[in-house]
Parts: structure tokens; sequence; C-alpha cells
């Protein structure tokens, strides 16, 4: 705690102060002289018993509005201690009350208050100090604004600084997952759709007329083209052929999930296991529908 304090003339000539009486007025520069660089001070009774003052002093200057008090009796805060007090960055330190000082509230003026809906309340005491106390805010508006906002449950960042609020990144990563899966599942539907709709036709090489022209023929129509010819005869061929193809599809079905995998562990701020067989059976059934990484 600082050895000096000022008493600034503005503060002599306050009506507030004016209209107390001199023990109660001494009080208050003792409880000016002993609080510390955020302005809240422990009552002592060593300063009771040499000024010989007792509650109605104390009331006194809570009427007046110099002091605000708390729920424990023994912390006082100094109103107007940031008007009448400047403490360098390099010396300021932070008080030890921090529970009282969650509760304050910066008005326009400086001064502190408890009452976060007044109307000229522009930050928390704890983010204004944060942010590094300063004084030289030229409008208050927009700051004003961004706390009737917060109030509200409404969160968007300052423009002037003093209060930059931040996002949980759990709740942005789990929104942006919704909206990634929920898009790639629709894109993978509507090509799906097409590619059903492109399948039930196909073109092929007539014999009849020479292969110089192409005949469109429906999947259930047959022909004897070298296309449906591609086959084996015996079917032993075509079947491990199709074994041969299914295990190449998996393989690769196995990469893109994998793939898939390593994105949203490059997202997400926790590692989500491979061994998850719901996510991997959703990774699947898109890969499945023509979902390309």
């Amino acid at each position: 705690m600082a050895e000096r304090r000022m008493i600034s003339k503005s503060l002599l000539m306050d009506n507030r102060f004016l209209r107390l009486n001199n023990d109660t007025k001494t009080l208050y520069i003792y409880l000016l002289s002993f609080a510390d660089d955020d302005g809240i001070v422990k009552r002592s009774m060593m300063i009771d018993s040499v000024l010989r003052v007792d509650d109605s002093n104390y009331s006194a200057l809570e009427e007046n509005g110099l002091i605000i008090p708390n729920q424990n009796d023994q912390i006082k805060v100094i109103t107007d201690w940031n008007s009448l007090q400047s403490i360098r960055k390099d010396i300021y330190r932070q008080t030890t009350y921090l529970e009282v000082r969650s509760q304050l509230f910066m008005r326009t003026d400086y001064s502190y208050t408890k009452d976060p809906n007044d109307k000229n309340v522009f930050s928390s005491a704890d983010d204004w100090i944060r942010n590094g106390r300063p004084k030289d805010i030229t409008d208050f508006k927009p700051l004003i604004q961004q706390h009737l906002n917060d109030r509200n449950g409404i969160r968007n960042d300052d423009r002037n600084g003093v209060r930059n609020l931040s996002i949980d990144k759990n709740s942005i990563d789990k929104s942006r997952l919704e909206q990634y899966s929920t898009v790639q599942h629709s894109s993978a539907q509507q090509r799906a759709e097409k590619g059903n709709k492109e399948n039930n036709y196909k073109y092929i090489n007539s014999s009849s007329n020479g292969g110089m022209g192409e005949t469109l023929l429906n999947d259930n129509s047959s022909t004897s083209s070298i296309e449906n010819n591609a086959t084996t005869e015996n079917g032993e061929n075509s079947g491990v052929d199709n074994r041969v193809n299914n295990q190449l599809d998996t393989n690769n079905n196995q990469d893109a999930i994998s793939s898939l995998f390593n994105y949203l562990n490059g997202i997400s701020p926790t590692d989500i296991p491979k061994d998850n067989k719901r996510l991997a059976d959703v990774f699947d059934m898109l890969i499945r529908n023509g979902y390309e990484i």
C-alpha cells in the first residue's frame, strides 16, 4: 500500500463533504489515507479509537455517498477513489478484497457503484481495471450499450477495447461441427439423389448400328454389348473381382474416415477417439453417398 495519497480541492469544496461534521470529515481523510490501490479499506479499531468516531460517522459517509457499504460491515469502498487518486501502472497493486471489488461497477465519472442498472455504468470494475484503468475514454455510449447487452445476455466485442468478451471455444467448435455435419449430409443426399436419377439410364455402344451411334437403355434392359460381356463367363472370376473391389472400397472408406477424424481433431479442443463407432458410421454413410474429402 502506498505511503502517500492525494486530497484534491474538488473534494474539499464538495457539498457532500462540507455538510459533514469535523469528526466525520477527519474520518474520511483517514480512510483515504489507509485505502489500498483500488480504494477499499478495512475499518480499524485504532482509527476509531484515536478519532473517537463510531457507527454514526460511517453512516453519515454512506448517506452522503462518499463510501459504499459492504455485506462485511468492516470493509468500506471509497466511492470517488478513481477520480481522487492517480496511481501509475508500474506501482499499482490490486486489492486483496477481490470479492468486494467484483460487486462494483464503473460510472462515466469513474466513481464506483454497486447498482449495475445505473444509467451511467459503462463497465464492471474488474473489467475496467483488467484493461489498464483507462481514464481517457472519449465516447462512453458504445461501452454503456455493451454493458446493457451483457446484462441482457447479448455478447459481442466492444469497439473501444475496454470490454473484450471471449466466447467459449468449445461452444464455437460444437456449433461449427453441427453446421458442418448438416451441410455435408444435405450435400451428400443431393448428390445421391442426382446419381440415382442418372443411373436409371445409361448409354452403351449399340451393336445393331455398328457402334457408330448410342442407344439409351434402361437398367432393366439386356444387351449383348461389350460392356455387358465384360464380366467373366463362369461367374467365378466375377465373384472374385467383386470381393476385391469391395475390399478396395472398404480400405478407401477407412482412409477417408480416418481423414475426417483427423480433421475434427484439428478443429476440436478435445481429442475425438477414432474408435467412436457412431461417428465412424456417420462418416461411412456420407462417403458412400458421394461425400468427397
